[in-house]
């Protein structure tokens, strides 16, 4: 089987203006203790709630802005599957995400360029409509 083969998304089955399907996670305190774990940053803003509300005067532990960013890669990186690959992803971190928060990862095709690449807008709010992840953009290689 041709590694062609093995990808369902073509790039001239990508229209401009399409949406890609979203991807919903609920905000847990064990996202962030295994997230503190794999990136080494154990800022106790994420990781401690005493510390988090009674000296940062947070709500309470918060989710590390570069956990929400690799959600919002892992939405576009399920939408093109393999061989497609993600060749950049940018952010603004906008909004603190809780334990108990959902967040909805979200992207829209916004331009077609030569050599079969493919721009979105990608952004993150939360079920409530705020904003966590704005102004994204990703760019990504499909066959």
């Amino acid at each position: 089987m041709a590694m062609t083969e093995l990808c369902n998304l073509k790039y001239d089955d990508v229209q401009v203006g399409q949406e890609i399907p979203s991807f919903t996670h609920q905000f847990d305190r064990m996202d962030a203790v295994i997230y503190a774990g794999a990136s080494g940053d154990f800022n106790p803003i994420h990781t401690n709630p005493f510390f988090a509300k009674d000296v940062a005067m947070l709500p309470d532990v918060i989710a590390h802005g570069l956990f929400n960013m690799a959600l919002l890669g892992k939405t576009v990186v399920d939408w093109i599957g393999d061989p497609g690959y993600l060749k950049k992803l940018s952010c603004q971190f906008r909004g603190m995400v809780i334990p108990g928060d959902t967040v909805i990862f979200k992207g829209r095709v916004r331009e077609k360029l030569e050599g079969n690449l493919v721009v979105l807008d990608v952004w993150a709010e939360k079920s409530d409509g705020s904003d966590v992840l704005k102004g994204g953009e990703a760019t990504v290689y499909l066959p």
